[in-house]
């Protein structure tokens, strides 16, 4: 294959061309730094003066993704969703069975009713389904509908999240970075309603400014009203970070270490050699 050849397929990939970017890249600069200090420090000596000099670049980096929650960051908050039910009493928690046999009229004093958009974005994606879905073939009690304008949210409800931290600690600036709360589960019901078949659009159907007369979506009064049962997932942001400089401590305290340990054996020798 001749070198046209591969420079082709390298431009034409897009997933080679990033690896061997990021592959080159780490090449030059890290290769660059280990040839200056091999050539002033030696082959071993450079190598892990570079070594340790790598993973304390790191550990600081590490440090301020972990505190800002940037960079290489684990997954979002969201709502995850456990369950669509007819009747909230066959819903396994606790704070949802409350919602049985009130249907969208009252509501207990633990919920509030709320406009959270996650949350209906949360159930929309749950329970509306393309034809060529392949989760109607496999998921269970959702895929309820073709598209979001099928049915009406009465209302979106929550309860629980509550924070607090043990053994009476209060809440403070100062406790807030070194005691960290805890909170209880968060729930999140979205309760929808189909509509009733919306009738064909009559073209001879025409109001008093000549305007074409579009049949009104109601809701159907007989179908029943699925409550879309959430659970708050608080996520994992700093956690990928919060590793990342763990492992890199660990890699830069044990090239200081080596480093040390070099010291002191030259200032041995040199101890050695003044008696």
């Amino acid at each position: 294959m001749s070198t046209a050849h591969v420079l082709g397929i390298v431009s034409w990939d897009p997933v080679l061309t990033g690896y061997l970017a990021v592959i080159i890249g780490v090449l030059v600069l890290c290769g660059s730094v280990y040839l200056l200090l091999a050539t002033n420090l030696g082959v071993r000596l450079g190598f892990l003066v570079a070594w340790t000099g790598l993973w304390g670049w790191m550990l600081l980096m590490a440090i301020v993704w972990w505190v800002f929650g940037i960079g290489w960051i684990g997954s979002q908050p969201g709502w995850n969703v456990t369950q669509v039910a007819t009747d909230p009493a066959v819903v396994p928690v606790e704070e949802v069975q409350q919602l049985s046999g009130r249907g969208v009229d009252g509501l207990p004093s633990d919920w509030t009713e709320v406009d959270e958009a996650d949350a209906r974005s949360a159930a929309d994606s749950h329970v509306v389904c393309a034809d060529a879905d392949p989760r109607r073939l496999l998921a269970v009690n959702s895929c309820l509908f073709t598209a979001a304008t099928d049915y009406f949210t009465h209302r979106v409800v929550v309860t629980g999240g509550e924070r607090y931290r043990p053994l009476g600690i209060p809440d403070n600036v100062i406790t807030q970075y070194f005691f960290p709360s805890r909170g209880r589960p968060n729930y999140a019901v979205v309760q929808i309603q189909p509509y009733a078949p919306v009738a064909e659009i009559d073209p001879n159907l025409l109001d008093d400014e000549g305007a074409l007369v579009l049949p009104v979506a109601e809701i159907d009064d007989d179908a029943p009203v699925y409550s879309v049962v959430m659970v708050r997932d608080h996520g994992s942001v700093r956690l990928r970070p919060a590793l990342l400089t763990i492992f890199s401590a660990l890699l830069f305290g044990l090239g200081c270490y080596h480093l040390h340990r070099r010291d002191q054996a030259i200032w041995a020798v040199r101890e050695a050699a003044g008696q």
